[in-house]
């Protein structure tokens, strides 16, 4: 099969290359519309709304965690079951992931649907917040069932060798989306529900052009008639748990973090998150990208028992995630003023004099916090699923929440050091990992020319 040549024989920096930049372009397009929906709000409908937006985006990205777990996790299992020429049972994973993704949606939206307000309530939101928060967290709850199979079709396509195709469908919906969001905002003066509107309506072409080339049967990728195993369904989700668990309590940390914020600091300090939220939305995207773009490939060696590939491209994936790592905290810490004022151009005095030291102090987790993004996803490409559903917790949840409980009594200052500590925890247990499955695994084996391994 031609995709697997490419991940084969290709020369390693060669295949890098050719999955880490579209990768990455892509995953950075994909987060841009949240960058370009935070700048869009707040520029149209205020500092509140975009309070509420804040405090209202964590919940969204939620709704589509179904999606990524099924969607990461069935691209790892097949990807393997590929390097061993197992085509057949691929294709039972690919037929049943659909269906449970297409399920997961339904379910999902209708929950967000029906409890938002509560949900905001709990989140210690009270009046515009919730008014504002709830519709715009409704308007994503009624599209999920069609549109959440884009995190899904995302991997399904790379594993095809078609990247390109994978890339274009965050730059469709970073570009139309962004494109209706300012006709509805800026031309037509609409609510923030439109906000909302302008971005589902992109994500539903953007699923239609993801899945077409399925349709046809013609891809190495099929559908087949589904047979139903718990076994397939357990191995998915286990391959899978790490990056849901990532997402879910990755959320469930920023909603603790947007709580504690409103109680010691208000509305301004809600804002302020929101400034370092969707800041970091366009720098960590670009180390996501180019590791979750290489995963595939490093899972395929894997499984056709290549070490030497998986070793060299996995070298290729960290020194990349370092550049982009420390260039994107240089610029955050150099350039803060310029940040606040992208996303709040009329930002008060009180608000600009908060937002500029704790952009600057999140920039030492930008340092560092690279490492354990592509820790991750080598972890996910070697189906180490304990390990990975580990850290994940702990990077997501457990260490960034001690921080919390730790530096909140200090008051709100120490609070923003709290990504801070919680990256370097996570960092240091990354390393360890890496040090385990080294000796584990990879032991013994002579590192050749990162060039020339085959």
């Amino acid at each position: 099969m031609e995709q697997n040549k490419l991940f084969a024989e290709t020369p390693p920096l060669q295949l890098f290359l050719r999955a880490a930049i579209p990768g990455a372009i892509a995953m950075l397009a994909s987060m841009l519309y949240d960058t370009a929906d935070g700048i869009l709000v707040g520029r149209f409908l205020g500092a509140d709304t975009f309070a509420a937006v804040t405090i209202s985006l964590p919940l969204v990205i939620m709704s589509f965690a179904v999606s990524d777990l099924v969607g990461v996790g069935s691209s790892a299992v097949i990807a393997v079951e590929h390097g061993k020429h197992n085509f057949d049972r691929a294709n039972d994973v690919f037929t049943l992931s659909v269906i449970m993704i297409h399920i997961g949606g339904f379910v999902l939206g209708a929950i967000f649907f029906l409890f938002a307000p509560g949900i905001l309530i709990l989140l210690g939101a009270k009046g515009e917040l919730v008014e504002q928060g709830s519709i715009y967290l409704r308007v994503y709850a009624s599209f999920l069932p069609l549109i959440s199979i884009n995190y899904a079709a995302d991997n399904f396509l790379k594993i095809c060798g078609m990247i390109r195709r994978s890339m274009m469908l965050s730059f469709i919906i970073a570009i139309l989306g962004t494109v209706l969001e300012f006709f509805f905002l800026a031309v037509l003066r609409l609510d923030v529900a439109y906000s909302a509107l302008g971005y589902c309506i992109a994500m539903l072409f953007s699923a239609v052009f993801g899945m077409w080339p399925f349709l046809h049967n013609k891809q190495i990728l099929k559908f087949v008639p589904p047979h139903f195993s718990w076994e397939l369904v357990r191995e998915v989700c286990a391959n899978g748990l790490a990056v849901f668990l990532q997402n879910i309590s990755g959320r469930i940390y920023s909603l603790i973090m947007n709580s504690t914020l409103l109680a010691l600091g208000g509305a301004n300090a809600v804002t302020t998150y929101g400034v370092i939220f969707f800041s970091a939305g366009i720098i960590t995207p670009l180390v996501y990208g180019e590791a979750d773009a290489v995963q595939p490939a490093i899972g395929y060696n894997w499984g056709a028992k290549n070490k030497h590939r998986v070793i060299a491209l996995t070298r290729y994936v960290f020194i990349a995630g370092g550049l982009i790592g420390l260039t994107s905290a240089a610029l955050m810490f150099l350039c803060p003023e310029l940040l606040v004022h992208l996303f709040i151009p009329d930002a008060t005095p009180e608000l600009f004099a908060m937002a500029v030291p704790a952009l600057r102090t999140f920039s030492g987790a930008l340092c560092i916090n690279w490492i354990y993004f592509c820790t991750q996803e080598f972890v996910i490409a070697l189906k180490l699923t304990k390990i990975s559903s580990v850290i994940s917790v702990l990077a997501t949840f457990v260490f960034p929440v001690t921080a919390i409980a730790l530096l909140a009594p200090f008051g709100l200052n120490a609070l923003w050091y709290a990504p801070v500590v919680g990256t370097i925890l996570t960092v240091i247990t990354s390393i360890a990992i890496l040090v385990h499955i080294r000796n584990k695994h990879f032991n013994g084996i002579p590192v050749r020319h990162l060039d020339t391994t085959r």
